[in-house]
């Protein structure tokens, strides 16, 4: 081997390596500006809900203007919400989706291309019949019926989403289930249902964002006064007469901390319980 073969031979490596490194460096580069893009309206928010009208200073004002508003009371309703329609679309999907990833009947797939094809309906298509139709059977203000109507607007998403995960469930394991004895609803609550935690929490969560930041159908379903839900009473918090910049992202900032929190605590399950059964 000549001298100069031994020279490219030890100097690709190092190529290799320079561009390994400029690499990460311009991955790290580029996830360096979209967490300024994502941080970013964060940070204005911030700084707009304390800084006063004047522009001089600095000040809390607006936040305690908003906490007076009784937003403890408007959090408990926004969560007794999160819950009925946490605990509705699970009680219903699971079961629905494990059915017809498992259990495959005649038209099991026309239905869940039904669902599908609602997944991309919105639902403000739907409202004004709907709200009649509770008007009609005197449930307006009636909060257990709000919950109801919250789930049943995320059911296709979670039988779709729960769906692919059951179907990345072997198969073998409900048939040495049925070999054993079980029937299909032991199966689904001691077998398929442990497995399905991570895609459950994930719903859990995307429900409980979804519902947290409702305004429309909280202030159509539940008008009372003491019904009102964080989101409602931070929209009509701020002077009806003059828009208050430093009061709206006081009160916007103050309704994001419990889903940023949520979204802290599960990151991961929410991670796994997205990519389940993609490869299926």
């Amino acid at each position: 081997m000549t001298t100069n073969e031994q020279v490219l031979m030890l100097g690709a490596p190092r190529r290799r390596g320079v561009s390994a490194s400029v690499g990460r460096w311009l991955i790290s580069l580029a996830l360096l500006l979209v967490a300024g893009i994502a941080i970013g309206p964060i940070l204005y928010m911030v700084k707009a809900s304390i800084t006063p009208s004047n522009g001089r200073g600095l000040t809390l004002d607006a936040w305690a203007h908003v906490l007076e508003q009784g937003l403890a009371r408007a959090g408990l309703n926004s969560l007794v919400l999160c819950v009925l329609a946490i605990a509705g679309v699970s009680l219903v999907a699971t079961p629905a989706a494990f059915a017809i990833a498992k259990l495959p009947f005649r038209g099991s797939q026309v239905i869940l291309g039904g669902l599908t094809v609602l997944m991309l309906v919105p639902g403000q298509t739907s409202l004004l019949p709907l709200y009649f139709d509770i008007a009609n059977l005197g449930l307006i203000g009636n909060v257990p019926m709000a919950g109801l109507l919250y789930a049943v607007g995320q059911l296709p998403f979670a039988t779709f989403l729960l769906t692919s995960f059951f179907r990345s469930v072997p198969s073998e394991l409900v048939e040495a289930a049925v070999v054993d004895g079980a029937g299909y609803p032991r199966i689904l609550r001691s077998v398929a249902g442990p497995l399905a935690i991570p895609p459950l929490v994930t719903l859990g969560v995307l429900t409980f964002i979804g519902v947290w930041n409702d305004l429309l159908f909280a202030m159509l379903f539940l008008p009372d006064g003491s019904q009102r839900t964080i989101s409602v009473v931070i929209a009509t918090s701020g002077s009806t007469q003059v828009f208050d910049v430093t009061q709206q992202m006081a009160g916007a900032l103050i309704s994001a901390l419990p889903c940023i929190v949520v979204y802290l605590i599960f990151q991961r399950q929410l991670a796994v319980g997205l990519t389940a059964g993609v490869g299926k």
